[in-house]
């Protein structure tokens, strides 16, 4: 049909795209320092990160070009339809079933990339000293994802198909103020309820670390809940900070492998450059985005419903 040969060509296109820009990426991945920069980094830590680079960008082609055969041959060959049949035969209501079966997709293709996860960390990543995760540690947060998602995803489901159901033509807008409200409700939600529940959160200590970060966000007008250090080190020895929430909960979140690894002033320095997403409102150009993607996404969507 005229539909299937759209949806193929978008994705396919977009596919074909992505995998140019990995190309790319990789043809200008050297292990050689720039003549710029020479004397500004370690040889040897910069010959190491571009060769990680370059397997892990091969590793995620690897893995797009595999999710991506089987996506396309589900859809040709009718794996999608076998599943639809399967799940509509339990009787439930159109709305559960449907819920039922986007569920079930996605503990498929959850399944299909498991091993890919699973190779990365305990193989990539080990071989360059990143891994710190644990068999326990990898599987319990796999096991807690699942639940959350399908928590959170069997509502959302729910109510995206009870708006398209019942407000026929004009369900995508509803649909859409939705999907919004909940995501804006997560982001909110997420440092006090979801993050926790894999990591360890404990305010930094009263000293000069606090002191001065406090001092620079008051400085600059920047509103904040509190400062945290997060175990990153129980899964990786990479090093990050971010801010999270919005509002009265919005915070900062530096790494416990940041703070070992760094002095107070380069931390203030990665800081700054967090905080500057802030300041140029990066964050809320990418929800505005975001929330305009979603309008048209779920109208183009309702095109294709009332046209069946």
């Amino acid at each position: 049909s005229l539909y299937l040969i759209v949806v193929l060509v978008f994705y396919i296109g977009f596919f074909l795209f992505d995998i140019l820009v990995d190309l790319l990426n990789l043809r200008n991945a050297s292990t050689h320092v720039p003549d710029e920069f020479l004397g500004m980094y370690d040889a040897e830590k910069y010959s190491k990160s571009q060769l990680y680079l370059r397997e892990t960008t091969r590793f995620s082609m690897i893995q797009h070009c595999f999710m991506g055969v089987v996506t396309v041959c589900c859809v040709l060959l009718g794996g999608f339809n076998v599943l639809d049949v399967w799940v509509r035969d339990f009787g439930f209501s159109e709305l559960i079933t449907g819920v039922v079966y986007m569920l079930g997709l996605g503990l498929l293709m959850g399944g299909l990339s498991l091993p890919f996860s699973f190779y990365s960390t305990f193989v990539i990543e080990e071989k360059y000293g990143f891994n710190k995760t644990t068999i326990t540690t990898f599987f319990g947060d796999l096991l807690k994802s699942m639940v959350i998602m399908a928590i959170i995803g069997s509502l959302l489901l729910f109510g995206v198909l009870w708006f398209f159901t019942y407000f026929g033509a004009q369900g995508w807008l509803y649909v859409c103020v939705f999907v919004v409200c909940v995501q804006l409700f997560l982001m909110y939600i997420a440092p006090t309820v979801i993050m926790p529940l894999f990591n360890k959160f404990d305010a930094v200590e009263e000293g000069e670390l606090r002191d001065k970060i406090m001092t620079y966000a008051k400085k600059h007008e920047f509103a904040l809940a509190g400062v945290y250090k997060m175990d990153g080190s129980k899964r990786s020895s990479k090093s990050n900070a971010f801010f999270t929430g919005f509002g009265k909960q919005r915070r900062i979140v530096l790494f416990d492998t940041l703070i070992e690894k760094h002095t107070t002033d380069e931390l203030l320095a990665v800081l700054a450059h967090e905080m500057g997403h802030y300041k140029l409102k990066h964050i809320h150009k990418m929800v505005s985005v975001s929330i305009i993607s979603s309008f048209v996404m779920f109208y183009i969507f309702s095109l294709f419903i009332n046209n069946e």
